[in-house]
């Protein structure tokens, strides 16, 4: 059944206006942003025929004209099954040959324990599944159970050069964050855990430890993953073995302000980073000073949801595979909103389309027009 979004231009519209004109908190957006017309937040992904599809709640979409008008089919059971509300920070897709490979987070089984800290880590949890398409997104295969634990953002997996797909996830242990990693070898029906990561000297704080990984495929076949922490950089680790081991994480030097980075392979080879920088500090080669009065980075014991402001963010592209970077551009800022987990696609060489699952961005910019020194 198809069934195609013609309110879906007013509808986003309205949505991105009311980001911009906000009297309370105004958005402003780098002057060649646009605002896009999107069913759903992402992730994107271009099937084998061409098409476009990503999935919300039950439902996937399909476009097959770049994103002029979509197709709606359920992905997911009736009952049981849903993605979170705001999507773009609940699952992943990947192509692997003609098949499609997703892994959500059910938010339908949410279980949230008593108080961070207390009781079990067994009473948290945010089961996750992984599903198939064998038909470019128009059919689905019946939710596979692939852990039962503690998930934030879900966006960590990549298909190898050799077909692998590696799935990057989470959980917990008494009591801070850790990474799980699964691999498949042939295209998601089956699942075998490699690897947990743990970062060292983690705080007892409910936004600690090792959090929302990306994982990119670098030229030489390596994998590299770039991690959220408490401690001012992102850290990454690296695996020389198709994501079976895992390097100890060490920081990237890469400001972060304890949110979720996007990180993604643009057309050319080159990569592009999405985080929510904070301008007063550093970007790159940053280095946190624990003795610092105030120490911008001193965690809070015990708290609830210790996090810093998500008020910019900002991009920056590497053409030598995250050794060096460019200046970072603001696409977006407001004065207190947050403008978070953002979500990045290319659906032809040198255009970007861009949301935020927090604050409800979409847009669409042109590469030239944020890179013009590149030209």
């Amino acid at each position: 059944m198809k069934a195609f979004f013609t309110t879906l231009a007013i509808v986003l519209c309205v949505i991105f206006s009311r980001a911009v004109a906000d009297d309370n908190d105004p958005a402003s957006f780098h002057p060649a942003v646009e605002p896009l017309e999107l069913p759903c937040y992402g992730p994107f992904v271009h099937t084998y025929d061409g098409a476009i599809v990503a999935l919300n709640d039950k439902t996937a979409f399909r476009s097959t004209d770049g994103g002029k008008t979509w197709e709606s089919h359920q992905a997911l059971p009736s009952e049981g099954f849903s993605i979170h509300a705001e999507g773009g920070d609940a699952y992943s897709v990947v192509r692997v040959g003609r098949d499609l490979v997703a892994a959500l987070s059910n938010y339908a089984e949410l279980k949230r324990g008593e108080g961070w800290g207390t009781g079990s880590v067994t009473d948290w949890s945010i089961p996750v599944y992984t599903i198939r398409s064998t038909d470019d997104g128009v059919t689905w295969s019946e939710p596979l159970a692939i852990q039962r634990d503690w998930v934030g953002c879900l966006r960590g997996m990549v298909t190898t050069k050799g077909g692998r797909v590696v799935l990057a996830t989470m959980g917990l242990t008494p009591w801070h964050h850790i990474i799980k990693v699964y691999i498949s070898d042939d295209r998601g029906e089956h699942w075998i855990r490699t690897s947990v990561i743990d970062m060292p000297e983690c705080h007892n704080n409910d936004h600690d430890g090792a959090m929302e990984p990306k994982i990119l495929q670098r030229k030489d076949g390596s994998l590299y993953m770039l991690i959220r922490t408490t401690k001012g950089t992102f850290y990454s680790s690296v695996s020389n073995n198709g994501g079976v081991t895992w390097s100890q994480p060490a920081s990237t030097g890469i400001e972060n302000n304890n949110s979720f980075g996007e990180l993604e392979v643009l057309s050319d080879g080159s990569w592009i980073l999405l985080w929510n920088r904070d301008p007063a500090l550093p970007a790159f080669d940053y280095h946190p000073d624990p003795n610092a009065d105030p120490n911008p980075w001193a965690v809070e014991d015990n708290s609830y949801s210790w996090i810093k402001p998500r008020n910019v963010l900002s991009c920056a592209i590497s053409s030598d595979e995250g050794k060096t970077w460019s200046e970072p551009v603001v696409l977006a800022q407001t004065q207190k909103e947050w403008i978070a987990y953002p979500i990045f696609f290319e659906p032809q060489p040198g255009l970007f389309w861009i949301s935020t699952a927090q604050g409800g961005l979409h847009m669409k910019v042109r590469r030239d027009d944020l890179f013009p020194a590149e030209k």
